[in-house]
């Protein structure tokens, strides 16, 4: 189950990962890898929700470079059941993660060093999943919400699901880049394009 890892970076070198998946020795030796190339200083974990393939690497992250982790209040249940859900797909966690060091509720502006990540509460996939926002440099790490060319599944429906992309997504400026859990990115531009005329 391939699900992207985001170090997102200052040019002062903080930085933040969010939803590390990294669940054997090469993928974490990969972040690992990146991290020393770019002289970064790891200063925090934000995740986008509380589901498997996106905390397999929190453990490891969070003893490697010493920092805590930040997610949503409403995802707190997901935690203890990540185990169960990854054997149903033949994946083991490697490493344990049951609590979140730092939960948050609402929107509220995560800062860490020099980096502030606006969280957008969009609730559906799972009952705490976000979206971060980062306005210095126009990106969104969207987790599982909405995908290049797609949105995520939503265990509500998909009516408050398309709601909520259309009210807090797609309203950002266009040529914000969109960093999403699986897939390639793209703007909130091309996600405003109908299919018939993305590429």
């Amino acid at each position: 189950m391939a699900e992207n890892t985001y170090v997102l970076s200052h040019s002062n070198g903080d930085a933040v990962v969010i939803d590390p998946g990294c669940n054997n020795e090469s993928e974490r030796r990969q972040l690992e890898e990146y991290v020393d190339s770019k002289s970064l200083n790891p200063l925090a974990i934000v995740l986008t929700h509380g589901h498997f393939d996106h905390i397999t690497g929190v453990a490891w992250v969070s003893q490697r470079y010493g920092v805590k982790t930040w997610m949503h209040y409403a995802d707190s249940g997901e935690l203890r059941l990540a185990s169960q859900v990854a054997s149903v797909y033949d994946v083991v966690m490697e490493n344990s993660f049951t609590e979140s060091d730092n939960y948050f509720e609402g929107e509220p502006v995560l800062r860490f060093g020099s980096i502030d990540i606006h969280v957008i509460e969009t609730p559906s996939h799972s009952k705490g999943s976000v979206c971060l926002y980062v306005p210095d440099g126009d990106l969104l790490f969207a987790g599982d919400t909405i995908y290049n060319g797609t949105i995520g599944y939503s265990n509500d429906g998909f009516a408050p699901l398309i709601k909520v992309i259309k009210d807090k997504i797609l309203t950002l400026p266009f040529s914000t880049m969109v960093y999403s859990g699986h897939g390639i990115p793209c703007t909130v531009g091309e996600l405003r394009l109908p299919a018939s005329a993305r590429r």
